[in-house]
């Protein structure tokens, strides 16, 4: 079978790869190390980017303009990640960069332009596992490169002794792994260890980076593989033109009459009854609060009836217009449920997930908008742009930092001091010491002994020593617990 150019381009830069995997890996492992959320982590998003730009070039890939869109956001949401101590905007940013880099190969590699939201779904899982089934491929790769630099003439000893060090070479990557792990494992052999290196540590490299190492290594050097393996034939979908079917137009039409009924309901009871005509022994939170989840999930569910329908037939007049009527309808349900919602946050104030409820409505509101666009444009790149949305609309809510104002409009609100230790951590994060002064609290009457007692547990937990695991969002922490602590510390 005939190789693709991706291919031969492989076979013939597999050396500066291997180099390039090999630098990568280092890198990761230096700034990696025990650092999820310090200085380090948008530097290696930096890294990366430049990485992929320089092995694109290799490959003759231009860099388009959505990857460079792409490349900003995954550099924003490192920096993010280092501005925050929320333990959950840090574990999504970490996905979301990871999410993104896929992306940007698939966009780089393929001709994605038109494909349909299913196809790019599909291609999208399938290269997320890819690297999986080629994480031998360097180990492969540096075979290869050995026998051209023999060369087919070559053998004898020639050839001996290059499979002599290339056994050297597979013999020293697992002695890294090895090791360390034997010298944790008995005291007698490290004692030994110590005594013939001279050095108390007995080994210089932990085994977390070695495995670092070898994981940016072996990581780098596999999904460029598996990239360059897959050829995704778009072509096999189902071209024929697939008629309107009278039973697609039935079923819209009922959904359609349907919800119509129910959005005049919603927008003379809801949005204009002020209360009005409520069932008995229901008070106005209590009614946006007890419908909210079941219009949350009927509005997502309606997204994926019209992404079904535009993959199921190809819509004409009709169908197109009823779709438009539907995803109408549709907004109509997202609006009363962020409504409900904000209801809701005004009688009992805000928490992550109330917050997260919010952007999720406006998030589906955008992706619903490409949908009705995709009803009328078959070659809209759907995929593409709800990733785009999805990118653009978390670094916004990340880099706002949520846990700050969160903080700072729960407090407007509080008369007392917070009396559970737990309230704190749930309502507020470590975010909350960087937020709130001593002029905002001031009002609260009461005994501020919890506030006081998590202060100190920031304080020491938090070291901030310079390096590449320094976190800004830390040193804002410690700092303002340090400065709490002088204001009310006596106090106890």
């Amino acid at each position: 079978m005939e190789k693709s150019r991706y291919e031969q381009l492989m076979d013939q830069k597999s050396g500066k790869l291997l180099l390039g995997s090999l630098a990568y890996g280092i890198v990761f492992e230096i700034l990696l190390y025990r650092n999820m959320s310090g200085i380090g982590i948008p530097v290696l998003m930096l890294v990366t980017c430049l990485f992929l730009t320089g092995f694109f070039r290799m490959f003759e890939r231009k860099i388009q303009k959505e990857t460079v869109y792409y490349m900003t956001v995954m550099v924003l949401l490192g920096v993010s990640s280092t501005l925050t101590t929320s333990d959950f905007f840090i574990f999504c940013n970490w996905f979301g960069s990871i999410g993104l880099f896929f992306l940007i190969l698939i966009h780089q590699f393929y001709e994605d332009r038109k494909w349909s939201f299913l196809y790019y779904t599909a291609v999208y899982l399938r290269m997320i596992f890819a690297p999986l089934g080629n994480l031998l491929s360097p180990f492969r790769a540096m075979i290869r490169c050995r026998k051209q630099k023999e060369g087919k003439e070559k053998s004898g000893n020639a050839s001996f002794a290059g499979q002599i060090v290339l056994g050297m070479i597979f013999a020293v990557l697992l002695l890294l792994v090895i090791f360390p792990l034997l010298f944790s494992g008995d005291v007698v052999f490290a004692s030994f260890v110590r005594m013939m290196t001279r050095n108390r540590n007995g080994w210089f490299f932990s085994p977390g980076k070695i495995s670092l190492f070898l994981t940016g290594f072996v990581l780098c050097f596999a999904v460029w593989q598996a990239f360059v393996n897959y050829d995704p034939d778009p072509e096999t979908e189902e071209k024929e033109e697939r008629p309107i079917q009278i039973a697609g137009i039935t079923c819209i039409a009922i959904l359609t009459a349907v919800y119509l009924i129910f959005c005049l309901i919603q927008i003379g009871s809801l949005f204009f009854g002020h209360g009005m005509g409520l069932p008995e022994g229901y008070t106005y939170a209590r009614y946006a609060r007890s419908g909210f989840f079941e219009l949350l999930g009927v509005s997502v569910l309606n997204l994926l009836i019209v992404l079904a329908v535009i993959h199921l037939f190809h819509p004409k007049r009709t169908m197109q217009r009823l779709l438009t009527v539907f995803s109408g309808c549709t907004y109509i349900l997202i609006a009363s449920s962020a409504y409900r919602m904000c209801m809701y946050i005004g009688a009992y104030q805000l928490t992550l997930g109330r917050v997260l409820v919010l952007w999720g409505l406006c998030v589906l509101s955008f992706i619903l908008a490409g949908v009705i666009v995709n009803v009328y444009k078959k070659d809209f790149p759907l995929f593409r742009y709800s990733a785009a949305v999805c990118a653009g609309l978390y670094l916004i809510l990340s880099l706002s930092r949520p846990d700050e104002w969160m903080a700072r409009y729960n407090f407007a609100y509080k008369e007392e001091w917070i009396e559970s230790y737990d309230e704190i951590q749930y309502l507020f994060s470590r975010d909350l010491l960087s937020a709130v002064d001593a002029e905002q609290i001031s009002h609260l009457k009461g005994d501020p002994q919890n506030l006081i007692s998590y202060c100190r547990e920031v304080v020491d937990r938090y070291d901030n020593e310079p390096g590449w695991t320094y976190s800004i969002g830390e040193a804002r922490a410690k700092h303002a617990a340090e400065r709490f602590l002088e204001e009310y510390g006596h106090k106890i």
